[in-house]
């Protein structure tokens, strides 16, 4: 095992353990029974950054026009057979001879040598095994050089003998309810629509933490529009200018570097084909940037020619760069034309057209954004976690404002004297932020249990508080203390959050 992957293995059992101490993740699940892989909880500290990180996700979505829907998460198997999930819905799995446990071969391939192995057929993957002398995490044994296909759906039956599955995403459920968006948009395109729930998918050998799990949150959004209007997209216009980290296939095939190039320049060049998905690229950017993703931290990697789905126009995934597992995709971007709602429609033998007012009538072609929730929140915590270089015992995750589980820390410095009376002022005073009161330890030892969870701000009552009716507060990365009078608190707080 080389240095720099001996050295992101250990920050990912690093983190993993840190995050279970810390109340973000449990698991596996149930850890009070015998635990079954891909199955977590999200704790006490970190359900309350989720439902931020959420927050974040579903603000873009609505600043941007989208409208928010939900599904149930179980669907006869029909919907499946047209979607293509029930025949196309499976991972390639490779078999350890010795002690026979199953890997996902593509995966196993980038785990182990650092290459992308997405696109490779089983020939391929067969013959990177044998090249790079790839064995068995579990025993070192040597594989059994065939590839076999594991379905991903999760079957269950409905009553008494319904054929039903478990949704493996929320894109497909997020179609069927197409004649309402018509009703509601009054047949105006574009109809904008997202999604955020559970998804559930068989993984056969889920091992890096949330990033692949049997059960995860996912959020999807829907852009139904004309062709014509996929090359003519007003909303372009106020996003042209952006540049992104642009990694077109012909750079990765000729081993060059992503390139930051604009909107514009990159429709110039044919990179992207319409304004409409241009526009899209840059919607992807929004959310994880508005999430707190770090912009130097991000690429946009263009899909091959034999990677993409057969009828998909293009597609390009938004990657973010781990400590843990260096380049990870988080968003897929994908014009999927009018595949999905031509399908529904034959299998349903229903209509599932618009029409426009010059009484034209056409199945909308739809651009997708699809990505989980839980490689995000792990990004953002894989991102933040760090030791302070005064104290490497003292660990600070430094989360966006926005995202923390906790906003603000409130600390009498002493359990006499009056303070605690005063703190429960101060906390009636910022009620509208997430508080954590605490008034046991020394004051340095409340900084670093709060510090360690990722909370912006911690607030100090002292004893001349009780005379100036000011309180300290100290910035959780700087370390700066400012002197601040409770009377402007609130508001002071609302700035720094906003």
């Amino acid at each position: 095992m080389s240095g720099k992957v001996e050295q992101k293995k250990n920050f990912q059992l690093d983190l993993a353990k840190y995050l279970s101490e810390k109340d973000f993740i449990y698991g596996p699940e149930p850890e009070l029974y015998t635990p079954v892989a891909g199955f977590y909880s999200y704790g006490l500290v970190g359900k309350a950054m989720k439902n931020n990180l959420e927050g974040a996700i579903r603000q873009v979505f609505v600043q941007n026009g989208f409208f928010e829907m939900e599904f149930p998460l179980i669907t006869p198997e029909i919907i499946w057979e047209a979607s293509g999930h029930l025949k196309g819905f499976n991972d390639p799995i490779i078999i350890c001879s010795k002690c026979k446990s199953s890997f996902r071969a593509d995966k196993l391939i980038e785990e182990q040598t650092g290459v992308a192995a997405d696109h490779f057929d089983n020939g391929k993957l067969i013959d990177t095994i044998k090249e790079k002398e790839i064995n068995c995490p579990s025993c070192k044994g040597r594989f059994n050089l065939d590839i076999q296909r594991q379905s991903l759906m999760m079957k269950t039956i409905i009553g008494k003998d319904t054929v039903a599955y478990n949704r493996p995403e929320t894109a497909t459920t997020t179609y069927l309810p197409f004649k309402h968006y018509v009703n509601f948009f009054r047949g105006k395109l574009p109809f904008t629509v997202f999604q955020i729930g559970k998804a559930f998918r068989n993984e056969i050998s889920p091992r890096q933490h949330l990033l692949r799990q049997r059960e995860f949150t996912q959020a999807e959004s829907q852009m139904f529009l004309s062709k014509e209007m996929k090359i003519t997209f007003p909303p372009f216009e106020s996003a042209k200018k952006t540049e992104l980290p642009l990694w077109t296939e012909e750079m990765q095939k000729s081993d060059k570097k992503w390139a930051m190039i604009s909107l514009e320049d990159a429709m110039k060049k044919k990179y992207l084909k319409n304004q409409a998905y241009a526009w899209n690229l840059w919607l992807s950017f929004e959310i994880m940037t508005n999430a707190g993703i770090p912009k130097e931290k991000i690429r946009f990697r263009q899909h091959h020619s034999d990677e993409r789905a057969f009828y998909s126009d293009d597609t390009w995934d938004l990657e973010v760069e781990l400590n843990s597992f260096g380049w990870v995709e988080m968003v897929g971007i994908s014009d999927r034309t009018n595949y999905d709602l031509s399908q529904h429609a034959k299998f349903s033998k229903q209509e599932l057209t618009v029409r426009t007012e010059d009484g034209k009538v056409f199945v909308p072609d739809v651009i997708e954004i699809a990505f989980g929730v839980d490689r995000p929140f792990y990004a953002l915590l894989d991102l933040a976690f760090s030791r302070r270089d005064i104290d490497a015992k003292r660990t600070v995750l430094s989360l966006p404002n926005k995202i923390a589980p906790i906003q603000v820390g409130v600390f009498p410095l002493i359990k006499k004297d009056g303070l605690p009376e005063k703190a429960k002022e101060v906390l009636a005073a910022i009620k509208e932020f997430r508080t954590y009161y605490d008034e046991s330890g020394s004051i340095g030892k409340r900084y670093s249990r709060l510090d360690a969870i990722g909370v912006p701000y911690c607030i100090t009552i002292d004893h001349d508080t009780l005379k100036d009716n000011a309180v300290t507060v100290r910035e959780r990365d700087s370390l700066k203390q400012d002197r601040i009078k409770i009377a402007e608190l609130a508001e002071t707080l609302r700035k720094r959050f906003a």
